[in-house]
């Protein structure tokens, strides 16, 4: 299913019900090219590889249970969309947090006016084996997320390429890399130094976009890390068991080689993107040792800087 939005206002926002099950199964689709949501009162499952609901913004509210299964995928915003699709205005440039990741409100509308870019609300249990992906992924009103070992809730690269800590830039593209939680790494060439971006946002109760290299003209420019959101401050996740990756950080640039010694091998280009944030408002949480959680910085190319990356993870 093709619902074309784009920039026409009467069908920027489309909305889909839903009585009592809905399932997608071989390598089904329901992609919308600007606002989109999805209500129903059963189940909702995206069988196996293939099966994709996607939007620039997307909410998805009022099912029982939501599976998203191996090889599926949910995401908002689009990847690689058009240049006439509506995309979603993230807040780069704001110093504070907007009121909505932490107090957000209860009726699982589609607001395009909110920050969120992919939303799941209302919904009593949530099994992931496959992707869920998005710049500003939010978990509202939920009881149980389960993300299996095949599973993955992803904001990596989704962030901005500028932001309030993107790395500063040569005029040769090259740039040092992108802060967050502290200052990038810096970069130098040519007989010319250049320090990382700024070091920006609340430790104690993060809620920031990762910024990117800053080169936002250029193709290869970095994104940092996108907001991952569980739960709010008056309504916590009750259980969240994790055997897979909850991630948020920053992109590389180019195609890294490990080496031997542990180091890395890189392309020439900008510096880093910042790793994003992480915020859990949980009752239980189960942590498996195959399970990675994760806001590092992306790596930058060898005269370059890379993202700054945060060594904690708030838990409210």
């Amino acid at each position: 299913m093709l619902i074309a939005g784009d920039s026409d206002a009467i069908v920027a926002t489309s909305l889909l019900e839903a009585s009592n099950l809905v399932v997608l199964k071989g390598s089904s689709m329901i992609h919308s090219t600007a606002n989109l949501g999805l209500h129903g009162q059963g189940s909702l499952n995206l069988s196996g590889p293939g099966d994709i609901i996607e939007a620039q913004h997307l909410v998805l509210s009022l099912f029982y249970a939501i599976s998203v299964g191996p090889g599926s995928v949910l995401r908002g915003p689009l990847e690689n969309a058009s240049d006439n699709a509506m995309a979603p205005r993230l807040y780069c440039k704001q110093k504070y947090c907007p009121v909505e990741l932490l107090h957000p409100p209860e009726d699982c509308n589609v607001n395009a006016s909110l920050s969120f870019t992919l939303q799941i609300c209302r919904v009593e249990d949530v099994i992931v084996k496959g992707s869920i992906e998005g710049s500003v992924v939010h978990f509202h009103l939920v009881r149980t997320v389960d993300v299996e070992s095949s599973g993955a809730i992803s904001a990596s690269g989704l962030g901005c390429t500028g932001g309030l800590g993107h790395g500063a830039r040569l005029p040769n593209g090259l740039s040092s890399g992108a802060g967050h939680g502290g200052r990038g790494g810096d970069a130098y060439y040519g007989g010319t130094y250049i320090s990382g971006g700024i070091a920006y946002g609340d430790a104690e109760l993060p809620c920031e976009l990762g910024s990117g290299s800053g080169n936002e003209s250029l193709s290869g420019a970095t994104a940092g890390g996108g907001v991952i959101v569980m739960g709010s401050l008056e309504h916590s996740l009750l259980k969240l068991v994790a055997h897979g990756d909850i991630r948020a950080d920053g992109e590389s640039y180019g195609k890294y080689v490990g080496r031997k010694d542990g180091g890395v091998v890189s392309d020439v280009g900008p510096g880093g993107g910042s790793g994003g944030t992480i915020l859990l408002f949980i009752h239980n949480f189960v942590l498996s040792i195959t399970a990675t959680i994760s806001t590092s910085g992306g790596h930058g190319s060898p005269n370059c800087g890379g993202g700054w990356w945060k060594d904690s993870l708030p838990l409210v």
